[in-house]
């Protein structure tokens, strides 16, 4: 596993979905909302982004969604708006295989930063690669975390 020092991150016109979901249906539901955008006239343009913030319980997780988009985002109760998505100065690790050995890498990438005394200065995020199969067992999931 690669990891990779100081990158900058941005994504603009993004849609801010906030919610509480099995982390098990995480994917699901960023696929989901992926394929349903052209509903409010919009269409993905880049990659997925998501990050975890609570575990409810052991079973469901808060998440935010973020997906860059083309076209006006109209406001709404049901999702947010966010004009820009920035994190500089990241630490990267890639995650290839199952979302349930997911945190495994991560593990991985937040002993790197221990290792190298550096300070945390965001919680992980996460951009979807490639979301995988039906049983996400083959997706592609950048670990991106903020350092100062």
């Amino acid at each position: 596993m690669y990891i990779i020092e100081h990158q900058n991150i941005h994504f603009k016109n993004l849609i801010s979905y906030n919610t509480k979901v099995r982390y098990t249906d995480i994917l699901k539901l960023t696929q989901y909302i992926s394929d349903n955008l052209h509903v409010l006239n919009l269409k993905k343009n880049d990659n997925i982004i998501f990050n975890k913030s609570t575990h409810v319980n052991e079973k469901m997780t808060s998440v935010e969604i973020m997906i860059p988009v083309k076209g006006k985002i109209e406001e709404c109760d049901e999702y947010g708006y966010k004009s820009a998505f920035n994190l500089n100065n990241a630490v990267i690790i890639r995650h290839e295989g199952s979302l349930n050995d997911l945190s495994k890498t991560e593990a991985v990438l937040q002993n790197f930063i221990k290792e190298h005394i550096f300070q945390t200065s965001t919680e992980p995020y996460y951009v979807i690669i490639k979301n995988g199969n039906n049983a996400y067992d083959d997706c592609i999931i950048d670990i991106c975390i903020g350092i100062s």
